[in-house]
């Protein structure tokens, strides 16, 4: 791994403290940060980004198992991921902060200059990113939420040799967000980033992380009324929920969240593909998660129980338990 400065400890904080959360079932694992620059081609244009990225070692006897890339969702860090690391002690993992997330800067061409964050930007991102990383075809590709869109549309570019074992997309965007019983809850949502970019830079930063409208978010996708989930799930967002580097960048992003499913790639993924939706997901349908696992040439479909979209935070052992058993079919092939 090439990295711009020497890895540290990532520093605890505050609702890492803990040893061991009850509903993960493992205790915390710390990472080492490193900085990866990568650089890649985009018809032409030389695109860059200083990649913060996180390392945690397997804990015990690791063998060759697969590595697991794993990519965060929508507003989301690193730190989104952490009880699906503390669950896999036994992997190494490695999760990155998106550009514009995080401790990630968005991307720049050859001037310096920020590029406008299209979906294809972020899914050349994870192929130069794997690059570098040394990722190979027996190691295993998982997104969550906008992460799953992202993952889906890097697999599914076209490409010579197959990069990956499988992929695992957790929360997976399976419906089309402004149809539907989804539509009114769309729409408000949709309200909500168009008024914070009419708004000057300030005040729309201010409402982009109001935490009313973190309240509101906390109910709207929570499933989990343990009193202990809710306690962590509320600290998590409240401390990262606006760790976005500029307002623009965001906006971008959402607005590749909004307009593109994993459905728009599905046939194109030939690649074993696991889905864990939350059986209370307010962001999809049974009918969608159905008709995505029937389009995808080599898909299966495990629902987790009493996991709604934020099923990262409200079920990491499930999560666990189902990767474990994929990468074991995977690797036995």
């Amino acid at each position: 791994m090439h990295t711009t400065d020497q890895s540290r400890r990532q520093a605890p904080l505050s609702s890492s403290s803990e040893t061991l959360r009850p509903w993960v079932g493992y205790p915390h694992r710390e990472g080492e940060r490193h900085r990866v620059p990568v650089r890649w081609d985009d018809d032409g244009t030389p695109l860059s980004a200083e990649v913060a990225l996180w390392r945690y070692a397997p804990v015990g006897p690791g063998g060759s198992r697969p590595r697991l890339l794993l990519i965060h969702g929508l507003r989301g860090d690193h730190h989104g991921m952490q009880l699906i690391v503390d669950a896999l002690p036994e992997f190494e993992v490695l999760v990155p902060d998106l550009p514009g997330f995080g401790e990630t800067e968005p991307v720049s061409d050859a001037a310096g200059r920020r590029v406008e964050h299209t979906l294809r930007v972020y899914a050349d991102l994870v192929e130069a990113l794997a690059s570098e990383l040394g990722l190979s075809e027996s190691d295993v590709l998982s997104g969550h939420s906008f992460g799953t869109i992202v993952t889906a549309a890097h697999c599914a570019r076209p490409r010579r040799g197959r990069r990956w074992a499988g992929l695992v997309l957790s929360a997976p965007i399976s419906n089309e967000v402004f149809r539907g019983r989804l539509l009114p809850g769309a729409a408000v949502v949709e309200l909500y980033y168009r008024l914070s970019q009419l708004l000057p830079e300030r005040y729309g930063n201010e409402f982009l992380r109001s935490r009313t409208i973190l309240s509101v978010t906390n109910l709207t996708m929570g499933a989990d009324h343990d009193p202990l989930v809710s306690s962590y799930v509320r600290d998590q967002h409240s401390q990262h929920f606006g760790g976005y580097t500029d307002r623009q960048t965001l906006l971008e992003a959402y607005h590749c969240s909004s307009r593109h499913t994993v459905m728009d790639y599905a046939s194109d993924l030939h690649l074993p593909v696991l889905l864990l939706p939350g059986a209370k997901d307010k962001l999809s349908t049974e009918e969608g998660r159905r008709r995505l696992r029937d389009q995808l040439p080599d898909g299966r479909l495990e629902v987790i129980r009493g996991g709604g979209h934020l099923v990262h935070y409200e079920k990491p052992a499930q999560i666990a338990r189902s990767i474990r058993r994929f990468v074991a079919e995977v690797e036995s092939r």
